[in-house]
């Protein structure tokens, strides 16, 4: 059984030993168990600590969850940037640029294909409605399993045997991928343009997709890609 590593989403708590929490929303895990796929959560920890761990593993995941710090991408925040953790930037970018030169498959969730990006040299929109996409519902207002808008493939890729030329996804975002990182080609976008999912070029699985598949039964297969 393969072993996928999955960086982790985090939580305040409350009262007064106030402290972050460090976690996953079990529907990522569901989806994995689902594919045949075993996990381990991996918490911020030191470069040196993941070295260690992270030749022991088949894959990593990237979750989604907040904005990513534009001080990564040299741009100042936008007014509308919401909470960012320089702490969980720092780990996830260091997992996505290991994978990335090392080989190991990743796939990277909402936030995390924005993460992915950014590790590569790519850059942001912080917030879409400001910034021009307004025709296109990328933060809808209806719960899982309800669908925003149409995704199209655009070029071959791991979603071409799980998808049509065009299929529905859910959507939860606001930001946005704007310059593509190095060596990161397109693969699906929006009506609008705005992409939708990438891929490393020749790089054995490195995929990143805009929407929230974790939360559609339907797309559960997408989680198998990392079996290989």
């Amino acid at each position: 059984m393969r072993l996928i590593g999955i960086a982790t989403q985090y939580r305040q708590s409350e009262g007064l030993m106030s402290r972050r929490f460090w976690g996953l929303l079990e529907f990522y895990l569901e989806a994995l168990a689902t594919q045949g796929l075993a996990h381990v959560l991996l918490p911020p920890q030191e470069p040196e600590a993941l070295e260690r761990i992270l030749p022991h593993l088949d894959g990593l995941l990237l979750p989604g969850g907040g904005d990513v710090d534009p001080a990564r991408y040299g741009e100042e925040p936008h007014p509308r940037l919401g909470e960012v953790s320089p702490e969980r930037d720092a780990h996830e970018i260091f997992l996505a640029r290991y994978a990335a030169e090392r080989g190991l498959p990743i796939l990277g969730v909402c936030r995390g294909v924005q993460v992915m990006n950014v590790a590569l040299g790519g850059t942001l929109y912080q917030d879409l409605e400001a910034q021009g996409f307004k025709e296109v519902q990328h933060y809808q207002k209806s719960p899982p399993p309800a669908l925003a808008h149409t995704a199209r493939q655009v070029a071959a890729s791991p979603l071409s045997r799980l998808f049509p030329q065009a299929f529905r996804v859910n959507s939860y975002h606001h930001q946005g991928l704007k310059d593509l990182g190095k060596g990161l080609k397109p693969v699906a976008v929006a009506p609008d343009g705005l992409v939708e999912a990438v891929v490393l070029e020749g790089h054995p699985l490195f995929l990143g997709v805009q929407w929230h598949p974790e939360l559609l039964r339907e797309h559960w297969d997408l989680f198998a890609l990392l079996k290989g």
